[in-house]
């Protein structure tokens, strides 16, 4: 049995495919949310004496934990994509922990020295486009590589903060001093709830019932936080009591609109700081300047596929590609990048990445959940177990994940509002929001840009799309008038019945999403295993 730690974990799909080949003891495994982390435990989990589960991987002692287990023999994971994922092209920057967590997946390897390592993460990390920025953490280090030969080329990059000039507020110097930023700050609650409040202005709709639920708790923010600052008495928290005070007022006459422009400034403002904040928290390397009136952080960048390809210099046989998870028995089309390395002392040949199974069917939508239909949801986590039937239609696919189960878990879907319900029955089989008609979509301030997997419903006789947190998807069963449950989202990922997902209702369909199908990992296993 090969010792494998798996990092960034989420609910278990990696480490459950690896277990299934039974070439891999999963003997540790890294996770910081307390659901993900319970789901895990409970199905992956055989012996918690034997067993080391690390809540924050950041500056943790990996070379300890090799040492304790007698040798890791193969590193997995998927570092958080956030950070490189196409979800984030509206941000002009990117500056979080989800990068410098693919860099903490890197120091594991070097610390450990496994005979292999297997990353997961979106096809998108193979871009150039996706950068890290200079940073002080690393800087002697990144240089030192460039020195030793490795190819990491640095450009010209610039992050941008704000093209607005605040009242009573002399940007640039705040921006460079890290004790004014954190000073001008405004607490996290208050910004969410500000934030949302901006964002709801050109709908009325939504805008009416934010308040109607949250009005109360927003001026009780605003209360403690005009108090907090009564004493400060340079001339910004001047201007910002008397833009707090009139928001104030405003909820209590039920007149928000007027202070339309207090609210955007405030935000603006914040968005500004938070940036800067950033900034400082990464150590990055750079100078803070003004041009034409635009505020930026001019810096340095690299790509972080040149910074993976050298980081771990000559001692790993390496390849990374895209593979498609319906290739290996998957009922969706899900692309994910791979990049598989084997010490090349352990190295004696071989492909590194799985290849495309010529007998293996394209599974469907229909082929994976069919014979839930005739199933009972819950509306509830707490849902019952559901004992199969013995007159279930049930295919290839159905069998399959039914094995070693007597029945059907986190069979639980969301209620649905009347309007939602109109909608579901407006919409065909492959359609979604966009084939509404304009009557339909009034709650939304800018349907035109409202993404193509939202209210969708599967088309039964292809593979599903890319599966995501289909609760907030809206996903619709393919041939009922009811949106997707947490095991139908699960069969479309691959998950077998016995495996049970914990947790609040939104968090289960979380893990669901961010999963690796653990039939796209077992294909990856077994050819590590045959490899080594």
């Amino acid at each position: 049995m090969l010792k494998t730690i798996d990092l960034f974990a989420g609910a278990g799909g990696l480490s459950f495919g690896f277990q299934q080949t039974g070439k891999f003891q999963i003997v540790a495994a890294a996770e910081i949310n307390d659901n993900a982390r319970e789901t895990y435990r409970k199905n992956i989990v055989f012996d918690d004496k034997k067993f080391t589960f690390i809540n924050n991987v950041c500056d943790y002692d990996f070379a300890a934990l090799n040492k304790k287990v007698g040798g890791i023999d193969v590193v997995i994971g998927g570092p958080p994509c956030q950070g490189f994922s196409n979800a984030n092209r509206q941000r002009n920057h990117v500056i979080n922990m989800n990068n410098g967590l693919v860099k903490e997946y890197f120091r594991a390897i070097k610390e450990i020295k496994p005979i292999a390592f297997v990353m997961e993460n979106v096809s998108m990390l193979e871009s150039d486009k996706h950068r890290f920025y200079d940073s002080y953490k690393d800087c002697n280090e990144i240089n030192m590589l460039i020195k030793n030969g490795f190819n990491i080329p640095k450009r010209d990059d610039s992050i941008f903060i704000s093209a607005t000039e605040y009242e009573g507020v002399d940007l640039l110097n705040v921006i460079k001093h890290h004790t004014l930023i954190k000073q001008y700050l405004i607490p996290e609650i208050l910004f969410k709830m500000l934030n949302t409040l901006n964002k709801h202005y050109n709908n009325d709709s939504r805008m009416k019932k934010y308040l109607e639920k949250y009005s109360n708790a927003l001026k009780k923010q605003l209360a403690v936080y005009i108090i907090s600052i009564k004493d400060m008495n340079d001339c910004y928290y001047a201007k910002v009591k008397i833009r707090m005070t009139r928001i104030s007022q405003s909820l209590s006459c039920e007149s928000i609109t007027r202070v339309k422009k207090d609210i955007a400034d405030i935000i603006s403002l914040q968005k500004a700081l938070v940036s800067a904040n950033e900034i400082y928290q990464n150590r990055l390397i750079g100078k803070y300047k003004c041009i034409d009136g635009v505020y930026s952080f001019f810096t340095k960048s690299f790509s972080v596929i040149d910074y993976i390809n050298a980081i771990l210099g000559d001692e790993y046989e390496q390849r990374g590609d895209t593979l498609h998870a319906e290739w290996f028995g998957v009922p969706q089309y899900r692309r994910r990048h791979i990049i598989v390395g084997i010490r090349k002392d352990k190295y004696a040949g071989g492909v590194l990445l799985p290849q495309r199974q010529k007998n293996m069917p394209i599974f469907t939508v229909w082929d994976a959940i069919k014979d839930l239909a005739a199933y009972e949801v819950s509306y509830s986590k707490e849902a019952p177990k559901l004992i199969y039937s013995k007159t279930d239609d049930i295919g290839k696919y159905g069998i399959l994940m039914r094995k070693g189960s007597r029945g059907i878990s986190n069979h639980i879907t969301t209620n649905t509002t009347p309007l939602a319900m109109k909608r579901f029955k407006a919409i065909e089989p492959g359609k979604n929001f966009h084939s509404l008609s304009k009557k339909l979509k009034t709650t939304y301030a800018k349907p035109e840009r409202t993404q193509n997997t939202i209210y969708l419903r599967l088309n039964p006789y292809e593979p599903a799309g890319t599966v995501v947190n289909v609760r907030k998807s809206m996903w619709i069963h393919p041939k009922l008038d009811r949106a997707i449950t947490v095991r139908e989202a699960a069969r479309l990922q691959s998950f077998p019945d016995k495996f049970i997902f914990f947790g609040t209702k939104d968090s289960q369909f979380q893990q669901v999403g961010n999963a690796v199908p653990p039939l796209l990992a077992k294909a990856i296993a077994d050819n590590i295993a045959n490899i080594l």
